[in-house]
């Protein structure tokens, strides 16, 4: 099996290949926000002060980023989409994440966002990784824990 490559996003059509393939719960939760997954996909690159695709081989797993919420804060939305290797694959992606996740902590120190309260195995997978759950409270059309991380 093709080992997990990282890299810094770099190529415009990362968004594009990964938005028809997203787990069919990351879908639901973009469009639960009122988003197109690839619009969402995109604006996320775009405001991120760090963003990365996952690919084993050639084929996307992930795309995650981390945008602060103001140019001199303390705070940062960490946000993830992924397909459907993300399961299959996790010996590669939970350390990974894990080691991602702590990076952004070490420079924001809160990280702050939403997550679909049915979206369970995100949540498991974000209180696996540290964060605290609050809520469910409704947001947009749906209801969403807010998932927070502060060291």
């Amino acid at each position: 099996m093709a080992d997990l490559i990282v890299r810094h996003v770099t190529q415009p059509g990362d968004a594009a290949e990964l938005a028809p393939r997203l787990r069919a719960e990351d879908r639901a939760e973009v469009l639960a926000l009122g988003r197109d997954p690839l619009e969402e996909l995109e604006d996320s690159v775009a405001r991120s002060a760090e963003a990365f695709t996952w690919r084993l081989g050639d084929e996307i797993v992930a795309m995650a980023g981390v945008n602060p919420q103001t140019a001199i804060g303390t705070t940062a939305v960490p946000w993830m989409l992924g397909s459907d290797l993300i399961p299959r694959n996790r010996r590669y992606f939970v350390p990974e994440s894990r080691r991602v996740v702590d990076r952004w902590q070490a420079m924001w120190p809160r990280l702050v966002n939403v997550v679909d309260a049915e979206y369970r195995a995100a949540v498991r997978w974000l209180r696996h990784l540290g964060f605290t759950m609050t809520g469910p409270v409704p947001i947009a059309q749906g209801m969403f824990w807010i998932a927070e991380r502060e060291r």
